[in-house]
């Protein structure tokens, strides 16, 4: 599982799961990097919005599990489920939550 933060969310210890990179495309640090204090004040420095880290260290207020978020997709659609239409289209994003939001990556 990975998840991608605000740099000033990101705290020491934090491990990037994903290549850092500036303004300029320039690589900073690569997968695996542990974080420090001077490696995130160097991300401030050199413009780095957004970095990719191991694990889901910090939960945002307008995150749900994806447990919830499957609930309520069929509360919904629950009133539509005569229509072929509407209901592939609740599978669809159905699919796409369980491919794409899958905790055991």
């Amino acid at each position: 599982m990975r998840q991608r933060i605000p740099v000033s969310l990101a705290k020491p210890g934090m491990k990037v799961a994903a290549e850092v990179r500036d303004e300029m495309g320039r690589t900073l640090c690569g997968p695996g990097t542990e974080l420090n204090a001077e490696l995130l004040e160097k991300f401030s420095k050199l413009g780095v919005k957004f970095i990719t880290v191991e694990g889901h260290p910090v939960n945002f207020p307008w995150e749900r599990p994806l447990e919830k978020d499957l609930l309520l997709l069929e509360a919904r659609f629950a009133k539509v489920k005569n229509d072929k239409t509407l209901c592939l289209l609740k599978n669809i994003i159905r699919q796409y939550w369980l491919e794409t939001r899958n905790t055991d990556e």
